[in-house]
């Protein structure tokens, strides 16, 4: 689990470090895969948020009109999606030490 949130950070800095506007094929792709892991994975929030990005990647480049809003809210909710998945894991690992630390 952590290996896959730590590839989506990875992808959405990726992202912003290229730009919405520099964003390919390749970006599409990549975001539609992490979607489909994420979904495995049981992240649905997390999958719905990576398609929207993949999705309007891809409309993005079919447009005259660029408009990032639908675009950079998903980015946002997907980072702060990241967060509290990372929160969640840590209040995890912290309750089963702390199981196996009362059992002993």
């Amino acid at each position: 689990m952590r290996a896959l949130l730590d590839d989506i950070e990875l992808a959405l800095t990726d992202l912003m470090q290229t730009g919405l506007a520099t964003a390919g094929p390749d970006a599409v792709k990549r975001f539609t895969d992490l979607s489909r892991k994420a979904e495995a994975a049981g992240l649905h929030t997390g999958s719905v948020l990576l398609k929207t990005i993949s999705e309007q990647l891809e409309h993005r480049a079919h447009r005259t009109e660029k408009s990032d809003i639908e675009l950079t809210s998903a980015v946002c909710r997907l980072e702060h999606y990241i967060t509290l998945c990372r929160e969640r894991l840590t209040e995890d690992d912290i309750r089963l030490r702390w199981q196996e630390g009362g059992r002993t």
